[in-house]
């Protein structure tokens, strides 16, 4: 049983080292955790001030959008769900870890050494 602990803890490990590498090295997708939306700015408000009311009316009837984005989602998103597969990984490999260790103390011979009552009385003697 503990060879098999050991195997399969090595196993493990393997595999959260090859997924980090493989999302890092961009061959596959890190786990989507975060899908934020981007941050944008809506500039419309700041013409009001300065544009006639016929303006502001043509305007809002041509449904003229005036938002600018400023950080787009992926600039969010991917360093967030990298974070967070490189956490994962992280902890899948400290669970291949224990069972591994607990398969190499399973493994692992438990020598006693008894005193005998006589050696004792020899020595003493």
């Amino acid at each position: 049983m503990g060879y098999v602990l050991i195997a399969l803890g090595i196993l493990v490990i393997f595999y959260s080292v090859v997924s980090v590498y493989s999302v890092f090295s961009s061959k596959s997708r890190p786990v989507e955790l975060f899908k934020l939306a981007g941050i944008s700015l809506d500039m419309s408000g700041m013409f009001e001030g300065s544009l006639s009311p016929e303006q502001q009316r043509s305007l809002k009837d041509s449904g003229a959008s005036f938002k600018s984005e400023i950080v787009a989602p992926e600039v969010l998103n991917q360093p967030l769900n990298f974070s967070f597969h490189l956490l994962l990984m992280g902890f899948i490999a400290s669970a291949g870890y224990k069972l591994a260790s607990l398969g190499v103390m399973l493994v692992r011979p438990i020598k006693v050494k008894l005193k005998l009552e006589e050696e004792e009385q020899g020595k003493q003697v």
